[in-house]
């Protein structure tokens, strides 16, 4: 899909893509004519030479109830469930875990998931369309603050101290191809991550390097790091 955007991308005309992943975004970083929506969320969708536009033509949002007794709904749940309708990735947006559950979805997929979607797993839920004045006062942004204390900005050193691996699993888990610098596979354990890399790393989330806080008296660098929950 990316790769047929990229491949579609005019100097005039108007393009707008589906929900792109932190990583795919990267991949258009070069573009000038292009604005990124909705804001502060992580998966974003991309509309070229347009100097302004009505969001609520492009994005639906899901507002998603059910009742607490029997269960509680997660993330990977609400995923899968849409998914196992049929659903491509690239037309679902963040999901925001709540009081309620709100799903971002693309516009022309409103109506079938409100119409589809009634269980989540073995639960029922009611779903409906709501703005987003709803979500103002919700915490959208997926990325916490820290720091982390290492002895090299080599990427094996880096993966240890955020996964607590060892540095001798965390070269294998390297090696596997368990590893993304920036949205491409990265095999190097010798690679010297640079500040703002985006480092994602299967199962264990995402990571950017923000700034070098200090070093410690015994010549260990202070991080401070953006990463996922």
């Amino acid at each position: 899909y990316v790769n047929d955007l990229l491949k579609n991308i005019d100097s005039s005309k108007i393009i707008v893509s589906k929900f792109l992943s932190i990583e795919e975004i990267l991949l258009f970083s070069k573009y000038k004519n292009k604005i990124l929506f909705p804001e502060n969320c992580e998966r974003k969708r991309i509309i070229f030479n347009a100097d302004e536009f009505d969001i609520n033509e492009y994005i639906s949002i899901i507002k998603i109830n059910y009742n607490k007794k029997f269960g509680n709904i997660g993330h990977r749940d609400v995923l899968g469930s849409l998914m196992g309708l049929g659903i491509k990735r690239e037309c679902i947006g963040d999901i925001i875990i709540d009081e309620y559950i709100y799903v971002f979805v693309i516009k022309e997929m409103e109506n079938f998931i409100i119409n589809n979607l009634i269980k989540i797993g073995k639960i029922n839920v009611d779903t409906i369309v709501v703005g987003f004045d709803e979500i103002t006062d919700i915490k959208i942004d997926s990325y916490i603050e820290d720091q982390i204390i290492v002895s090299s900005y080599r990427l094996d050193t880096i993966i240890a101290e955020r996964c607590s691996l060892s540095r001798e699993k965390a070269k294998q888990y390297i090696v596997l191809k368990n590893v993304k610098i920036n949205g491409v596979i990265n095999c190097n354990p010798d690679y010297i991550v640079k500040i703002d890399d985006l480092i994602s790393i299967h199962r264990f989330g995402r990571l950017i390097i923000k700034e070098e806080v200090k070093k410690t008296k015994k010549e260990k660098y202070i991080l401070r790091v953006l990463k996922t929950k």
